[in-house]
């Protein structure tokens, strides 16, 4: 039985819609995917920064609640000074400049 032509360029369009229709889906897909692996890589970056920020402050509140710390607090922003000590805040040094003068 021989098939008419018409039939003949229906099953060509067919195959061509679902070729065009798959090749679509798949760019679509790969678009996607590669939007996703970028918010993923920025993600990580932002995480990394954030985890060296946290170990900056851990490190912060320990120095700063060490004894020695907590003595440098007090001498330097509050008004507890040992007897025979002078205090200069010096700006750009991590805390205080204390001077003892011996009696």
């Amino acid at each position: 039985m021989k098939r008419a032509w018409w039939h003949r360029l229906l099953l060509v369009g067919l195959f061509a819609g679902t070729l065009g229709a798959a090749a679509m889906f798949g760019a679509s897909s790969v678009s996607t995917w590669l939007d996703q692996n970028a918010q993923r890589a920025d993600a990580e970056h932002i995480a990394v920064e954030l985890e060296a920020r946290i170990a900056e402050l851990t490190s912060e509140i320990e120095r700063r609640t060490s004894d020695d710390g907590v003595r440098r607090e007090a001498l330097c922003f509050g008004p507890y000074v040992e007897p025979g000590t002078e205090v200069y805040a010096v700006m750009g040094l991590d805390g205080c400049v204390g001077s003892t003068q011996d009696p």
